[in-house]
């Protein structure tokens, strides 16, 4: 019996160190790929004095490494050429893990992103002056310290939202302004003055480009000047008969336009053939500030003049 006891407690000893062992050696695992996990973050994701995304994470990632997301997947050049454009464009990128999960060879990091763009940002015109904050998940299988796949989830459309312009985006700010131009053009048309004043910045600048012999053809600035100085003019001496938009394009605070027109000249009494015209339109804080025309002022000018 002493002996049975003798051989059980022997057993328990040896199993108990064969535990520790084994332990300390999950231990000494899970640290080395903490520490791949982190340099992947602190030295690859976020810019740093010290090296370089690819230096950073050529020992980090194992052969056949794949990041891969809901729409799209990378190997390991594709994600280093993507760390080095961000770099440039992103000069402060940070990546910071918040929480570190730990299940197997499985390691799940909850991170803040944060950076201030400067140049074209996934598809955004960035100019340096505003940061994005965001929440990015990632899973990585990581085994020997080495990172075998991450699948990965960023919250972009956050970042594209706080980047964009005052306003809205390039695209949404570009409809706003061609619905503002297309109210001042339907107003003049309809020759609804109430609307088209109401539409006209203080500071609004019209300007014709043309022959200079005709009254009209110039630069007039502000409101009042062209009230009170253009609009009579023109009104009085060119009778529009046929004014057709077929093109309508914006972006951002700017739309252009361009079709064909007829007119009559009063002091001639003569119509022009048809011509094409172009027109630029700048809004500022929703009202129309610069109205830029373009004429075949050979056509305008020679109706003009009776020629």
């Amino acid at each position: 019996m002493k002996q049975l006891i003798f051989s059980i407690l022997i057993l328990l000893v040896f199993s108990g160190i064969g535990n520790a062992q084994k332990n300390k050696a999950n231990s000494k695992k899970i640290m080395k790929d903490k520490e791949a996990i982190l340099a992947f973050y602190e030295k690859a994701l976020t810019v740093n004095t010290e090296t370089r995304p690819t230096a950073a994470l050529s020992p980090l990632l194992a052969e056949g490494y794949k990041s891969s997301s809901s729409v799209n997947s990378k190997n390991a050049k594709q994600l280093m050429g993507q760390l080095e454009f961000f770099w440039k464009v992103v000069p402060d990128l940070k990546w910071e893990p918040q929480e570190i999960i730990n299940e197997g060879d499985t390691y799940i990091v909850r991170s803040v992103a944060t950076g201030t763009p400067n140049g074209d940002f996934m598809g955004q015109a960035t100019d340096g002056t505003k940061t994005f904050s965001i929440m990015t998940i990632d899973m990585h299988k990581v085994n020997d310290g080495q990172i075998i796949s991450t699948h990965h989830v960023e919250d972009w459309v956050t970042a594209m939202k706080q980047l964009a312009p005052k306003g809205g985006s390039m695209a949404m700010q570009g409809i706003e302004t061609l619905k503002i131009a297309d109210a001042f053009m339907g107003a003049m048309g309809k020759g609804d003055m109430e609307t088209m004043m109401s539409l006209m910045h203080e500071d609004m600048i019209w300007q014709n480009a043309g022959d200079k012999s005709l009254p009209w053809i110039g630069q007039w600035e502000g409101k009042k000047v062209i009230l009170e100085d253009f609009l009579p003019v023109f009104g009085e001496q060119f009778k529009t008969i046929k004014w057709e938009p077929n093109d309508a394009l914006s972006s951002g605070n700017t739309a252009a336009y361009f079709g064909q027109m007829i007119g009559l000249l009063t002091n001639s009494n003569q119509e022009t053939k048809e011509f094409t015209y172009a027109l630029r339109v700048k809004v500022k804080d929703g009202k129309v500030i610069l109205w830029n025309w373009f004429e075949d002022s050979f056509e305008v000018s020679r109706a003009y003049h009776g020629k």
